[in-house]
């Protein structure tokens, strides 16, 4: 919600072409200056200190992820994240990591951790339902990464990835 704000506010004075980064939430307003979109790294959750998993290339958009490699702990060897599955009162273990890009940055962020927690068929099927308008990048506790069609032309990445059927 804040990075939304103050991404209204710098619209607002009239900020072109810029990326607030809020503490991992993205907002872009704007494409760099010759026009073309911004390159937004995903980390890799297996690696999250090295290269990126994926890069998108991104315009007038926000762009958050929910991962397993930032917040967490470890007991008896076992690491426990910390987006917490209602059912179980155990960290979620659908994902590594979830990507949601849309335009409003706090509906991003709501996403982000309501698709985590919901699996890849309970997302999918959110995102085909249409009413909520947004993209994602789905990085399995497997190692496979789906994406969502409107994704398909911004995905940049060595790691092959399935699209999901609308």
């Amino acid at each position: 919600y804040a990075t939304e704000m103050a991404a209204r506010w710098l619209e607002a004075d009239g900020a072109l072409g810029y990326v607030l980064n809020v503490g991992g939430n993205i907002r872009i307003v704007g494409t760099k200056p010759d026009g073309s979109g911004w390159n937004t790294g995903i980390r890799d959750p297996q690696d999250p200190d090295g290269s990126f998993a994926v890069s998108l290339d991104l315009s007038d958009t926000a762009c958050v992820t929910s991962g397993t490699y930032e917040r967490y702990y470890m007991v008896d060897g076992e690491k426990y994240h910390h987006i917490i599955d209602k059912d179980t009162l155990y960290p979620a273990d659908y994902f590594e990591s979830l990507t949601v890009v849309t335009k409003d940055s706090g509906l991003a962020d709501a996403l982000s951790t309501a698709l985590f927690v919901m699996g890849l068929d309970a997302g999918a099927a959110l995102y085909r339902a249409g009413d909520l308008a947004f993209d994602a990048v789905f990085m399995t506790d497997d190692g496979s990464v789906w994406i969502t069609p409107g994704l398909a032309g911004q995905y940049q990445s060595d790691r092959p990835y399935q699209v999901l059927q609308p």
